[in-house]
């Protein structure tokens, strides 16, 4: 079960490195070349670290880390959204309360 806080920690860096890479490549065009193979290493760290679960600790544990970083990865973004949406509508309402 504590593989779980494992793929939660692993979703978390998985998220805070696709934001980096979304800013790096919108930042110049010229960083894209660099951004395929960080990619790349971004869902290698994935399966490595799955794979060593498995290997070293059991399957249990590591379908506990899939899970974990699979409902980190969705969670996150949706929370991120619906706060976005939340802002948005706050700013075109003019900050007023509906009463």
């Amino acid at each position: 079960m504590w593989g779980v806080f494992v793929g939660i920690g692993l979703g978390v860096l998985e998220i805070v490195i696709l934001k980096k890479l979304i800013a790096m490549m919108t930042a110049t065009r010229s960083s894209a070349a660099i951004a395929v193979p960080v990619t790349i290493l971004k869902l290698a760290l994935i399966l490595a670290v799955l794979f060593l679960m498995a290997n070293f600790v059991s399957i249990e544990a590591m379908l506990w880390c899939a899970a974990g970083t699979a409902a980190t990865m969705i969670v996150i973004p949706v929370l991120n959204s619906i706060a976005t949406i939340k802002k948005y509508k706050h700013q075109q309402h003019g900050g007023e309360q509906k009463q």
